[in-house]
């Protein structure tokens, strides 16, 4: 058999196999009848072998051009089968999707983007990685992950940083504590207190040493924790009091327990989904980026005060 079948011979050849009319197939293939009778000829010269038997009335298909004619209808099943999974790729209908979170993100934020994420991508498979925000941005790095929710990393121009929202630092307090009897705290004010701290590779222990250093003081935290979980017990059970970023206040469901807004200075993080800049966002990532900053949106509202 001679080599380079081209698709339109393919065409043209399945059109006058179903119709088994040369006028008719011309109209389906957009060809004059003339360029479609030399298009099946020269599929004919290719397969060496008649494909067609022909009269002024009839046209037939040949022992060859039948089964020629069930193998071309399968490509063209598996070809256009295999176009609409693109299709539906390009769209954000099916895929894979691994994303990294800080652990504060995947507790607070990350959850409700989900749901409304897999609401309208039920085809994509999502994986999750709650991680330190060091460790998530080092797997967009190594293409572990296809983005990361963290605070924002400064100089680091290898990243596309998209920015969410600003996370405050807020003192976390048992409501008969001295500190809950005003309305705002200052670091300067925490000082005396005893402190229950996350460990130091968290990102909130980084701004609160910072934010302590600007007061003249090194952190020196009673109890040092791995779990935002364990810090918030601590705090309901009057041992100490504790920093944890506003955003996880949702999720504080012990009574008694308060928080306050920490002044002199106010810390902030900026949370923002972190890509590689060099890697080009698959459509499921983008559809996930563009719903993380409808939800941050939503969240530069003010908090209801849910934990006080």
């Amino acid at each position: 058999m001679k080599s380079k079948i081209t698709l339109r011979q393919l065409e043209a050849f399945l059109a006058v196999g179903r119709t088994l009319s040369f006028s008719e197939a011309a109209r389906q293939v957009h060809l004059s009848q003339p360029a479609l009778s030399a298009t099946v000829r020269k599929l004919e010269e290719q397969i060496e072998a008649l494909l067609f038997d022909r009269t002024t009335r009839h046209v037939a298909l040949t022992p060859v051009g039948a089964e020629l004619l069930g193998i071309v209808e399968g490509l063209f099943e598996n070809f256009d089968g295999a176009f609409a999974a693109v299709r539906d790729f390009v769209e954000g209908k099916r895929g894979r999707l691994a994303i990294a979170a800080s652990p504060s993100l995947a507790a607070a934020f990350l959850p409700e983007v989900i749901v409304a994420f897999e609401a309208a991508h039920p085809g994509v498979v999502l994986q999750v990685h709650d991680v330190l925000s060091d460790v998530s941005i080092e797997m967009v790095r190594q293409g572990t992950v296809d983005l990361a929710l963290a605070p924002v990393k400064s100089d680091e121009h290898d990243l596309v940083h998209r920015e969410l929202f600003q996370d405050s630092l807020v003192l976390l307090c048992h409501s008969e504590h001295p500190l809950a009897q005003s309305r705002t705290v200052t670091w300067r004010q925490l000082q005396p207190h005893r402190l229950v701290s996350l460990k130091s590779t968290s990102s909130v222990r980084h701004l609160m040493e910072a934010a302590f250093l600007q007061q003249g003081r090194a952190l020196s935290p009673a109890f040092e924790v791995e779990h935002a979980s364990t810090v918030i017990g601590f705090v309901a059970n009057c041992l100490c009091v504790g920093v944890l970023p506003l955003s996880l206040l949702p999720l504080v469901r012990v009574g008694q327990v308060t928080y306050r807004r920490i002044t002199h200075p106010e810390i902030q993080r900026t949370i923002c989904a972190i890509t590689l800049n060099a890697r080009t966002p698959s459509p499921a990532a983008k559809a996930f980026l563009d719903l993380c900053s409808e939800f941050a949106q939503k969240r530069k509202s003010p908090l209801v005060n849910s934990a006080r």
